[in-house]
């Protein structure tokens, strides 16, 4: 069984009809069947996004949006969203930004990957899922797979 671990690049993709990866992230993330996690950070970065694309009016009802990522992350939705555990994720991001091209959410989202969602896997394959490029050859670089 494949594990995914949704970046929020990848979350807003599976949302945003007008996103270029959007049917194949919604398939991917919303509708498939592996068991999908990210970091509750997401929950923070989507709701920016959400704001940000509703003043620019790309969307119209940012509230139905909201609820429906916060649906998705209940107890039988599409994501499970992970603990941020600073002990063990922000040291881990810390080396990841020294050694990659990363931003700092960027490093802590593929620092929670490597560590919560490598431990709740329990050894079955983790991918990554992320629309940044960047992102993704540190993922590889780690040995995650990539979406």
């Amino acid at each position: 069984m494949t594990f995914l671990y949704a970046d929020t690049s990848a979350v807003i993709g599976a949302y945003f009809v007008d996103e270029p990866e959007h049917d194949r992230l919604r398939r991917l993330l919303l509708e498939g069947d592996a068991p999908t996690v990210s970091s509750e950070l997401t929950r923070v970065e989507f709701a920016s996004a959400v704001a940000a694309a509703h003043r620019n009016r790309r969307v119209g009802q940012p509230d139905t949006i909201l609820d429906r990522f916060d649906a998705d992350c209940g107890d039988n939705g599409a994501f499970t969203l992970l603990r941020l555990e600073v002990a063990t994720a922000l040291p881990q991001a810390r080396t990841l930004v020294r050694e990659h091209r990363l931003r700092t959410l960027d490093a802590i989202h593929l620092a929670v990957a490597l560590t919560d969602a490598t431990t709740l896997a329990a050894g079955e394959q983790i991918t990554f899922v992320t629309c940044d490029q960047q992102q993704g050859v540190a993922a590889e670089a780690c040995g995650l797979a990539v979406a």
